[in-house]
């Protein structure tokens, strides 16, 4: 006869095994591959020296708007972002105001369930005629008249399910603007929409992808396929090269757009402290970008977690089986970040708020005289802070 003990360590082994079997049979949302990042994580020393300079950004317009993501200046000095409900907000001099709704407008725009109807804008800039042209993840490249409020659009994914190239538009992401008039825009995924983002991160595919869009005659053409999680972008000053954040890998890629090397890619900078989202050009001919999340010697007591399970397909499966996306975050370190990159890949400096007092997320750094505005999707408000402070 079993002692109680042995009974109970029995009952134990039974429990455990019934429970592997019971997950086993639990189908899995991703289809991940073994994926090598680095053998090392960046370590913070020499221009990733911990500072505590974020933590001096002020909060502008708290709790007036849902996720902001990214920026654009017009004419007459007005800011314009976009956020999680679908809406184009302006503000200037204090003042804030809502210039247009790229979906429909509902109580619950901002919650997952309605951002397909609901639209989310993410990469916005002002062409040459002052329209705003925004990438809405589900509806489109859109024309916003900022005078009038009314939408053009551009490019319709959302109405016609548009197939490009043999896959259908997903998440729209990125946007830039060349000297001509042509809008650069980037895919993430050919698979995941942009609020199941999470599962795109964990599978780390490469299905993400960059296009090209004529103004005029509304042609699009791919520039780059095979691309992880593309996400922001950043022409070079003479449009010779297109800078694109590979988030889920934590690199940035160059696409040549003119010269000898027209149409090959390669990586300015890999292994990066972070998850890089937007890429915004400075007044010190470097690019700002910032770090959706971190990934560092320390930043996490059991390393960063998507390192850990980058080569274990298995593990990954069993996350997304057991916990809701949602969840995911408790994986994220508390730390913020923003990088100041060269043309050359190098990291020039960092600014950090450790324990994320005041920012944790970045999702882009934008420069506008003196002023540097923050965007993260999941703040309600709009970060700032001058560049003699940040510069401190």
């Amino acid at each position: 006869m079993l002692t109680r003990g042995q009974s109970a360590l029995l009952l134990s082994g039974v429990i455990a095994a019934v429970s592997v079997f019971i997950i086993s049979l639990i189908p899995s949302p991703i289809d991940p591959v073994p994926i090598y990042l680095s053998d090392q994580l960046p370590v913070l020393d020499g221009p990733l020296q911990i500072n505590s300079r974020l933590q001096k950004v002020t909060k502008l317009f708290s709790g007036q708007l849902l996720g902001p993501e990214s920026f654009a200046v017009g004419p007459d000095g007005s800011i314009y972002t976009g956020t999680g409900d679908g809406r184009i907000w302006r503000f200037k001099d204090g003042h804030m105001s809502m210039v247009a709704r790229t979906g429909i407008d509902h109580p619950d725009c901002g919650k997952f369930h309605m951002e397909p109807v609901c639209g989310r804008p993410k990469g916005i800039k002002m062409n040459s005629k002052g329209y705003l042209i925004v990438a809405d993840s589900y509806k489109g490249i859109l024309e916003v008249n900022v005078d009038t409020g009314d939408i053009r659009v551009l490019l319709d994914i959302f109405l016609n399910f548009l197939e490009f190239n043999g896959s259908r538009f997903v998440f729209l992401n990125g946007l830039d603007i060349g000297s001509d008039g042509t809008i650069y825009f980037s895919d993430s995924s050919t698979k995941w929409e942009r609020r199941n983002y999470r599962y795109e991160v964990i599978e780390t595919n490469k299905l993400g992808r960059v296009i090209a869009l004529n103004p005029l005659t509304l042609q699009a053409r791919l520039l780059q396929d095979g691309l992880y999680l593309a996400n922001g972008l950043c022409l070079a000053p003479d449009d010779s090269f297109l800078l694109v954040a590979e988030m889920s890998i934590s690199r940035i890629s160059k696409i040549y757009l003119k010269g000898p090397n027209t149409g090959q890619v390669e990586v300015l900078i890999d292994n990066l402290p972070g998850y890089p989202d937007n890429i915004k050009e400075n007044d010190r001919g470097n690019y700002y970008v910032g770090m959706g999340s971190v990934r560092f010697q320390g930043s996490s007591p059991i390393g960063s977690f998507l390192d850990i399970v980058s080569q274990y397909p298995s593990i990954k499966r069993i996350v997304t089986k057991v916990l809701p996306s949602l969840y995911f975050d408790v994986f994220l370190p508390r730390h913020g970040l923003l990088l100041e990159i060269s043309s050359d890949g190098e990291i020039v400096t960092s600014h950090h708020d450790p324990g994320a007092k005041v920012i944790w997320g970045i999702s882009e750094a934008y420069q506008y005289g003196d002023g540097i505005y923050f965007g993260n999707f999941k703040q309600d408000f709009i970060g700032y802070i001058s560049k003699s402070e940040l510069y401190v």
